[in-house]
């Protein structure tokens, strides 16, 4: 018999636990669902295009830090979340901008907005990209 290498083993249990989240997410999308600190995210809109497009899903982590050219999601007004780009970074703000907008976001982000950071984005059709840590 074939001994299975550990990390073998613990790829194999990290893809299937994923699948798991994503098939939690796509069949109970009103549930906030949070393993290990990350949260999975639809994005709703086109305006991160080309890098985000509508209907991805994406993976966000909360950091410490965040810094120009993180793909960042924040709340607004409450339940309004929003997923662009930190353009400009102030002590404990930030400026965003969609990717595929054509002006920055009127309003400063304060640091307690953000629930996270883009690590990961499953795209139909094999795509994805993956942010930096």
């Amino acid at each position: 018999m074939k001994k299975i290498k550990t990390g073998n083993l613990i790829l194999i249990l990290s893809i299937i636990f994923l699948i798991f989240v994503l098939f939690l997410k796509i069949y109970f999308p009103d549930r906030k669902i949070q393993p290990f600190g990350i949260t999975i995210l639809k994005v709703s809109s086109n305006s991160m295009k080309p890098t985000l497009k509508k209907d991805d899903y994406i993976v966000i982590k909360k950091q410490s830090e965040y810094e120009i050219g993180d793909i960042i999601t924040y709340s607004v007004e409450g339940d309004c979340l929003v997923t662009h780009r930190i353009i400009e970074k102030y002590e404990n703000a930030f400026i965003t901008k969609g990717d595929n907008n054509n002006v920055a976001d009127e309003k400063k982000i304060y640091k307690e907005n953000i629930l996270g950071k883009v690590i990961y984005c499953f795209r139909t059709g094999g795509e994805y990209y993956e942010g930096a840590e």
